[in-house]
């Protein structure tokens, strides 16, 4: 090359680096100028635009770089390279300095490079159980930034897993948080291997004024309902689904709601779903409720023991093997020892409960895990009734039982599985003995059994960023027999010989995020039930939408349709009073009620995730809906007194909640007005139904003053009319409508007889006062508690009275003697942990 050549070429380098200095010193000089913007779902174009207008940068690209797509960025007072950092994140564009001007380019990988999944398992650092809903997020740092910007993000399913996808190679700040945990910030390096990682969070204390209080969620407020039923939206607590470990549970509840049907100290977590049902739920027109049990520590034995005057409890878990655990809980109810005087009644009622529940778990591998959880439960309720020539003796026993063998494992590290082999039994035993003067005694016997075994596998492929798809299959094979009495149903009876339905179902669901603001959740749910007495197919929808508006203001929205295939019963009789209930299948006669749901609400975190404020409305409507006429002419079966109408339900809930601190509690008021229409009752005019509860106020409260005490309160109170949150009791029982009603004087101001066709249940009031205190004997630490209950919540408020009558249904009426919310008696229970 020639010195000429040399020195041409050394000018023109050098009046190229002169002219990409002066273009980098024109945008320095622009990063004085700074902007706050927000985009939300904005063209990509527009927003490279604005920003040229408004720093007064060249920006120069390729017009099918940017085609079709959109934007969604905010930044608060930032300078052009914060700025377009910002609107270019995921939009997989590169920009340099050229001339004066900010030339975008597509982002290419270079030759033999490839993407990772970075996926694994939050776990308990204690108990090495998946931490659910865990906020799992990668940081790019960038300057002196400590902490960095969020490059991808992601929440772990209910058992702890998470998978990124697309992930390009390198180093960044892993930050992972969960309300009741520390948070964990870490740097990591992602290579292109795809490996799975098992990674520990520390449960978190939080400090005030010298108290520790754990973050943890407490079983206290989460249970109480359970053993008395949960009313989601107007819906009797039956209809409701209720699942512990996945295995289905018919009828979990006690009578009077004096103990919690699942030990709290075993319970890893508690899920109520009121709205926006999942497609992998079905089979109820009600709410869930999704309990799950711990698997049991690896650190050694250990356990607690619980004895008390309405019950006794024991839990024992820890390690059998190096890779195996388990844990085991067993309760003991007997109330009725303590408090027979306390019944209005001459004859006080015997009640009786127990509950075994178990888990063995064995960790095939880090990424696999094979468990067996099992149930029992039992209850038995007697009670007599003296009338003037005859005596009524009455006994119901109800109980569940359940297993479920389940594999849970990662297949990729894209791709989440779970199966499940699972068996369910509920049988209820109902006995009534009429001794009458002068006559031969008459017995009066029902007896009901259904029997489940469902084949279950559920699988979540995480698509990319913006797609996780969940599917699975669910097939089960019903068994049910027995008999209902008319002395116990006051309409007709029942029979069940030969029902053995098949019902499959397949469900589907896309978690697609739009935008980085706009999250929605789209499935649909396919059924099939099929069995001699008739066979149906359904199709439902499921729908949510969840925006953030800003970091502490999320609008929600859903909208589910479910078809209810197996019914329960909940109409007339006994079983409209006291927890024991029958199930009956769908039939030619008795068709499968559906039920549509939309809920739009608004929710507002603020004081650092403290408080929670939320507001939500919801309309339900119920087609073919269940009723049973009574007539006086006895009928075949209850089939034949069958009625198919509509339900409407609409309302609304307020909810605050203090999540964190020495004071936590929640604050509830709903409203609901609801309203069923049959074309052969009431001259087809429609008509409250008989769980209708315009009012509910729930209240909860835990105060830790030390760290050695605990303080809790629970009120619940509900009613039909706000006249009667009136401590005196059921103001509308004295009413004149109420006796119009019911064609006959009350009893007294407290006690409403009821008709068979009509009125609404009465609310109730339910008053649970705590005190517990923890100190070492010996040792070992142990804890005192007092609990102070109201009436509603130790005895049977439901008399029974004896009638003269020809018609073996009409023998008998209950009437309710509602306790006041006060006064409120004594229950005390010492225990141990160990």
């Amino acid at each position: 090359m020639t010195f000429a050549a040399i020195r041409m070429t050394a000018r023109c380098t050098v009046c190229g680096v002169l002219v990409v200095l002066v273009g980098s010193a024109a945008i320095a000089q622009e990063q004085a100028s700074r902007h706050s913007f927000r985009f939300r779902d904005t063209e990509l174009r527009s927003a490279l635009d604005s920003l040229m207008r408004w720093y007064g940068i060249q920006m120069v690209y390729l017009e099918h770089d940017v085609a079709g797509k959109r934007t969604s960025a905010e930044c608060a007072d930032c300078r052009f390279v914060d700025a377009l950092d910002t609107i270019l994140e995921e939009e997989g564009l590169l920009w340099k300095v050229v001339g004066g001007q900010v030339i975008l380019q597509r982002s290419v990988l270079e030759a033999g490079s490839a993407t990772a999944t970075f996926a694994g398992t939050i776990r308990d650092s204690l108990t090495g159980e998946g931490v659910a809903a865990a906020s799992v997020l990668l940081l790019v740092q960038e300057g002196q930034d400590p902490s960095g910007k969020v490059y991808r993000w992601c929440s772990t399913n209910p058992y702890g897993f998470f998978s990124l996808r697309n992930i390009r190679p390198g180093e960044y700040v892993l930050r992972v948080q969960r309300l009741g945990y520390q948070k964990l910030m870490q740097r990591i390096r992602i290579d292109s291997d795809s490996t799975v990682h098992n990674i520990a969070m520390v449960e978190q204390g939080f400090i005030h004024t010298g108290v520790t209080v754990e973050g943890q969620r407490s079983a206290f407020s989460a249970l109480t309902s359970i053993s008395r039923g949960l009313y989601i939206r107007a819906t009797p607590s039956d209809h409701n689904q209720y699942l512990l470990e996945g295995a289905r549970i018919y009828n979990p509840l006690h009578f009077g709601g004096v103990m919690s049907t699942f030990n709290g100290d075993a319970l890893r977590d508690v899920q109520s779903i009121a709205g926006g049902v999942p497609p992998y739920y079905g089979g109820r027109i009600g709410g869930i409720l999704d309990v799950s049990l711990r698997d049991g520590t690896e650190q050694g034995m250990a356990g607690s023991a619980t004895v008390g005057s309405l019950g006794s409890s024991l839990l024992l878990e820890g390690p059998v093997l190096s890779t195996t655990t388990f844990v085991v809980s067993g309760r003991r109810g007997y109330p009725d020892l303590l408090f027979p005087g306390i019944a209005s009644n001459e004859t006080p009622s015997d009640q009786r409960s127990v509950e075994l529940m178990g888990k063995l778990t064995h960790r095939l591998s880090d990424d696999q895990r094979l468990s067996l959880s099992a149930f029992f439960g039992r209850d038995v309720y007697n009670a007599r009734a003296a009338g003037v020539s005859n005596t009524l003796s009455n006994s119901l026993r109800w109980g569940n039982a359940a297993a479920n063998l389940r594999w849970i494992g990662v297949a990729s590290p894209a791709l989440f599985f779970n199966a499940s082999a699972i068996y369910t039994r509920y049988s209820v035993d109902i006995l009534h003995r009429l001794d009458a003067l002068g006559r031969l005694t008459e017995s009066f016997p029902s007896n009901y059994l259904i029997e489940d075994v469902a084949l279950r596998a559920h699988a979540e492929y995480f698509y990319d960023q913006y797609h996780t798809v969940l599917g699975g299959v669910e097939l089960v094979r019903h068994r049910m027999d027995g008999r209902i009495n008319e002395f116990s149903s006051q309409i007709a009876p029942m029979m069940f010989a030969g029902f053995s339905p098949w019902e499959l179902s397949v469900y589907f669901q896309d978690q697609w995020r739009l935008v980085p603001s706009v999250q929605t959740e789209i499935g649909v749910r396919a059924t099939s039930f099929v069995a001699e007495q008739g066979s149906f197919s359904a199709v439902d929808p499921r729908f949510s939408l969840l925006i953030e508006l800003r970091d502490d203001l999320r609008l929600f929205s859903s909208f589910s349709s479910v078809t209810q295939f197996v019914h329960p019963y909940r109409n007339s009789g006994i079983f409209l009073f006291y927890p024991s209930l029958f199930l009956y299948p769908s039939t030619d006669q008795i068709k499968p009620s559906t039920s549509l749901q939309v809920s739009v609400g608004l929710e507002h975190v603020f004081k650092e995730d403290r408080y929670r404020l939320a507001f939500e409305s919801y309309f339900r409507m119920t087609h073919k809906l269940h009723e049973f006429l009574y007539d006086s002419v006895m009928v075949g079966s209850l089939s034949e007194a069958l009625l198919l109408g509509e339900g409407e339900i609409y309302g609304a809930e307020l909810t605050l909640e203090k999540r964190l601190g020495s004071v936590v509690g929640t604050i509830r008021y709903g409203y609901s007005w609801a309203s069923n229409r049959f074309a052969e009752l009431n001259g087809g005019a429609s008509f409250h139904p008989r769980f209708d509860r315009r009012h509910e106020l729930y209240a909860t409260l835990s105060y830790v003053p030390s760290e050695n005490l605990t303080l809790s309160a629970i009120a619940l109170l509900s009613a039909n009319r706000l006249s009667l949150f009136e401590p005196n009791g059921l103001a509308e029982a004295k009413s004149a409508d109420a006796s119009a009603l019911f064609g006959e004087a009350m009893r007294s101001q407290y006690a409403e007889p009821y008709d068979l066709n009509g009125g609404r249940l009465p609310g109730f009031q339910r008053l649970e006062l705590r005190a517990e205190r923890t100190f070492t004997s010996w040792g070992v630490p142990s804890f005192v508690s007092l609990r102070l209950l109201n009436g509603y919540s130790l005895v049977d408020p439901f008399v029974w009275d004896m009638r003269e009558n020809p018609d073996t249904r009409l023998r008998w009426r209950v009437t309710l003697d509602a306790p006041p919310l006060f006064p409120l008696y004594p229950v005390v229970s010492v225990g141990l942990r160990f």
